[in-house]
Parts: C-alpha cells; structure tokens; sequence
C-alpha cells in the first residue's frame, strides 16, 4: 500500500486504520462472505487510491463489508490527482 498523506500523528494512526479496515473487510468479505479473490483485488487496487489518512480514520468505526461502497464514496479529495495543477 502507498504511504499515507497527513500530519506527522495522523499519518501513522491512519495506516494502522487502513491496515486493520483492509484485514477485517477481507474477513468478511472474502473468507466469511461471498467476495471472490478477483473481486477482492479490485477492492484492494481501489484502496490504493485513497491516501489521505483522515479518510481511513474517519472509518475506522465503519462495518467491514462496507468498504467497496465507502471506497466508491470516497471524493477525489480523498484521492491524488497525477496532474498538480488540476
């Protein structure tokens, strides 16, 4: 997974976030539910894009098999753009 952007604080915490939404959502998604592995690296390339870590606090409270729906939700603040002067 890419680094985090945020302060020197939230980066960190928001990588033990990530670390541990990502582990409990393939949890439920993947070894309890229905999600093949397939459809689990479409979730996980998509959780790549969101590097902001005061996103992956925010959901930290969220449930695990909301995550490609938190993900899609994500807005592009929430995500790099390639090109900085966009």
């Amino acid at each position: 997974m890419p680094p985090l952007e945020g302060t020197e604080r939230a980066a960190p915490w928001g990588a033990r976030c990530r670390h541990q939404i990502l582990a409990a959502a393939y949890t439920a998604l993947v070894v309890e539910g229905d999600t093949s592995e397939t459809e689990w690296e479409e979730i996980e390339e998509s959780a790549r894009t969101s590097t902001r870590a005061g996103w992956w606090i925010d959901q930290r409270s969220s449930e695990p098999d909301d995550l490609p729906e938190l993900l899609q939700a994500a807005t592009d603040a929430d995500r790099p753009n390639e090109n900085p002067y966009f």
